[in-house]
């Protein structure tokens, strides 16, 4: 049984950011991302990604509306994550002696 996992932070653009959250179940993955004039909202019913790889597919269509995105900040990992598999791979991307 995969426990629910919520992953909230901000998307730096140049000049603003946005809030958006993730979250995680067994069923699938929900995304809401506080854009300026209307929320957008995304879900799938498929738990086959990660929070921040579903987000990560978004990026692109955000720069088109707006503008350049410098980069994203995880603020709060809830769930699954804590002390898991999110936890471990971050850790092993920004410490590389530990791989």
């Amino acid at each position: 049984m995969t426990l629910p996992m919520i992953v909230r932070g901000r998307i730096i653009l140049k000049g603003h950011s946005v809030p958006f959250e993730v979250s995680k179940t067994g069923k699938g993955l929900s995304l809401r991302i506080e854009l300026p004039k209307k929320p957008l909202e995304y879900s799938v019913d498929c738990p086959c990604l990660e929070p921040l790889e579903l987000l990560g597919l978004f990026l692109p269509a955000l720069e088109e509306e707006l503008g350049e995105v410098e980069g994203v900040f995880v603020e709060e990992v809830v769930g699954e994550g804590v002390g898991g598999k999110l936890t471990e791979r971050l850790r092993k991307l920004f410490n590389p002696q530990e791989r």
